[in-house]
């Protein structure tokens, strides 16, 4: 008799216990709701969870979430701060953040968590939206010190380095305009002349002739492709290096000019441009100070002048 007492107050324990597990807990009633749409019940619990100090990271996300989608902004971006605030250097969550402003259209505090995300994890993506703010503000100042971190980590885009140097050489900064437009020589396409410019004439100031006449052989032949193929486009431009380029040195840069171009083609782009380059002889050229150019690339040579 004694057994089957015990017996049947185990099944009673078990059957009790097997019960109070199939109960869902408040994550899985939550969900429920939520897969219901049923999402003002859920903000109820989710709200009372999160006052109590529960701070599960699904729990929040969805919390910040409905509070988004029934436009309780300041209380979604209370909850959304708190939630970065409690992981500093989470960059999903740094993410969330500076998109959460972008969409409330908080500019300054896009900013800051911009800032935060760009420190965290440098990117062309991030550093271009805080680049827009920036001159959106004024900012011009925050805008270089921008640009320069991304010059050092080289990861800045063409356009960037273009605007860096030129703004540098307007400040009178000739070595970090030089690296600036190295920089901009290096990557841009090769029909981008106006950075260039600067860079050659940049070059003569800084008393480098010999690096501005090498670049400028290595360039010429794909501003000749450009004036060919889009007439009237570039020509200025050419004009303006071709003057440059007499007023440097007038001896190479008539052997750079009227060198026959390795690819065939002609030089009538050139000679419509300046006379003065082709019309004279290129009489000898001092030893060391010969331009080579064959296949996009610049040297200068030692020795006796070609022919």
């Amino acid at each position: 008799m004694l057994r089957h007492v015990v017996f049947t107050l185990l099944l009673i324990t078990a059957a009790i216990a097997a019960g109070v597990a199939m109960v869902p807990g408040e994550r899985e009633r939550w969900t429920m709701l939520v897969r219901d749409n049923r999402n003002d019940e859920a903000l109820d619990i989710l709200k009372a969870s999160y006052r109590a100090g529960q701070r599960d990271a699904d729990a929040v996300l969805q919390l910040y979430k409905l509070l988004m989608s029934l436009a309780e902004i300041a209380q979604a971006t209370q909850v959304i701060e708190q939630f970065v605030a409690d992981r500093p250097g989470d960059v999903e969550a740094i993410t969330l953040l500076a998109k959460h402003h972008g969409d409330t259209q908080n500019v300054h505090g896009e900013e800051r968590a911009l800032r935060r995300l760009f420190e965290l994890s440098p990117s062309q993506g991030t550093a271009q939206r805080l680049l827009s703010i920036y001159r959106l503000d004024g900012a011009f100042d925050q805008e270089e010190g921008l640009l320069r971190s991304l010059l050092a980590r080289q990861i800045i885009a063409a356009n960037d380095a273009e605007r860096l140097g030129l703004l540098l050489l307007a400040r009178g900064d000739l070595d970090g305009a030089r690296q600036a437009l190295t920089y901009f020589d290096e990557i841009a396409n090769p029909e981008r002349m106006i950075g260039r410019l600067a860079l050659f004439d940049l070059l003569v100031q800084l008393g480098d002739t010999q690096t501005a006449l090498v670049k400028v052989a290595a360039w010429i032949s794909n501003w000749r492709k450009v004036s060919i193929h889009l007439p009237g486009g570039p020509e200025v431009s050419l004009a303006r290096l071709v003057r440059m380029m007499m007023a440097v040195d007038a001896v190479v840069a008539r052997r750079i000019l009227c060198a026959t171009p390795q690819d065939g083609l002609s030089l009538d782009a050139i000679e419509r441009l300046q006379d003065l380059a082709c019309s004279a002889p290129a009489d000898d050229v001092p030893a060391g100070e010969v331009v080579a150019v064959a296949g996009g690339q610049a040297r200068i040579l030692s020795g006796e002048p070609q022919r």
